[in-house]
């Protein structure tokens, strides 16, 4: 199976530019984690260790084929094609961070082109999927994981989502299956604003970063 799981902050007089700034932000906001890109399979052949976003992995001097992926910490997004485009890659905290072959992110080709880091939101996870674009239409409102959309709530299909708390990814198949959208903090007004080319859903989880 493709598995990949408010407290105010008190305000601190701390310049940012300061070593201490950056240790507290980092304290506070969490910093983007780490995670590396293996050529081969079951974590083999070059690698590349990556703390923040890279939009073009060539630039690295890495190869586009990706075959395992190790998080260390938090939760990344690898895309198929260079700056952020194409079909998405969740790697999180799930299963210990480990994915030792691409089958194991959803993949059906070695092609990693670029990635980039989840941002941690930490207020109670909260997602609501609408039947219709606009936020329309029937409302069905989820705060955990649902391998089965259809059979949970004879749900099949979501055309706006708003992402309430948390970070989220839905997938077209039943048991987190097949090709899937990461979702943030924010509203999605028509499925083609997480990247999708139809309004299927399966399954939706939360995503893991620890």
């Amino acid at each position: 199976m493709c598995r990949l799981d408010s407290k105010a902050i008190p305000r601190l007089f701390v310049s940012p530019y300061s070593k201490l700034g950056s240790v507290l932000q980092r304290a506070f906001y969490g910093s983007s984690g780490k995670v590396t890109l293996f050529e081969q399979r079951n974590f083999a052949g070059r690698r590349l260790d990556l703390s923040s976003d890279c939009q073009k992995l060539s630039d690295k001097n890495f190869p586009d084929r990706c075959n395992s992926v190790q998080v260390e910490s938090g939760a990344w997004v690898g895309y198929e094609h260079e700056n952020f485009r194409g079909r998405q890659y969740l790697w999180d905290m799930s299963d210990r961070g480990e994915y030792n072959c691409y089958d194991r992110w959803c993949a059906q080709v070695d092609r990693v082109s670029s990635v980039r880091s989840l941002k941690q939101d930490t207020s109670p996870p909260k997602a609501q999927l609408f039947e219709r674009a606009g936020f329309s239409g029937k409302k069905t409102e989820l705060h955990d994981d649902i391998p089965n959309l259809m059979s949970r709530y004879s749900l099949n299909r979501a055309a706006s989502i708003r992402i309430l708390g948390g970070a989220w990814v839905v997938y077209q198949e039943p048991n987190y299956r097949g090709p899937h959208y990461v979702l943030e903090k924010r509203d999605y007004n028509n499925y083609s604003d997480w990247g999708a080319q139809g309004s299927t859903v399966g399954s939706i989880r939360r995503i893991r970063f620890s």
